[in-house]
């Protein structure tokens, strides 16, 4: 009984190598295109950038009490993208950036740029927040509300 079950072992063993190794095996897939039907804007897109420091140059006067400008937008980039769909009725897009203000100071600046949310729930909307320049918290301490991801 010892002598079939250690033959039986062994015949296994010495024809489990004989199989090819599927596993190992390297196929190429075809590359993966995405495709997106978002609407709205990128972070970079220049009419974006326009609403948020036309947003922040109206403001300021009224809540830091000082006419501040921003003279250039830097390091933009998404930080989410929530796409219409299921519970979802309005696409977002949060992003964050560096923004140059007039006084000289670099300031971290968070967006997020919503559809339908323009004008009579036709367009996209972009609204923005500058760390530190916020002080009725119309977005939560330190921005939160837009800087959620």
């Amino acid at each position: 009984m010892r002598r079939r079950l250690s033959a039986a072992l062994s015949l296994a063993i010495a024809t489990s190598g004989v199989a090819p190794a599927l596993a190992a095996d390297y196929v190429e897939a075809p590359p993966v295109v995405v495709t997106t039907t978002a609407l709205v804007p990128s972070c970079e897109d220049p009419s974006v950038l326009a609403q948020v420091e036309d947003q922040f140059e109206y403001g300021t006067p009224n809540t830091v009490h000082a006419a501040l400008q921003v003279v250039e937008f830097s390091n933009l980039f998404e930080k989410s993208y929530q796409p219409k769909g299921g519970h979802k009725l309005i696409e977002r897009r949060y992003c964050q950036g560096t923004a140059l203000i007039s006084s000289g100071e670099r300031r971290t600046i968070y967006y997020v740029i919503e559809h339908p949310m323009g004008f009579a729930g036709v367009s996209w909307r972009a609204e923005g927040c500058f760390l530190g320049l916020d002080p009725w918290k119309v977005y939560g301490a330190n921005c939160e509300s837009l800087r959620r991801f």
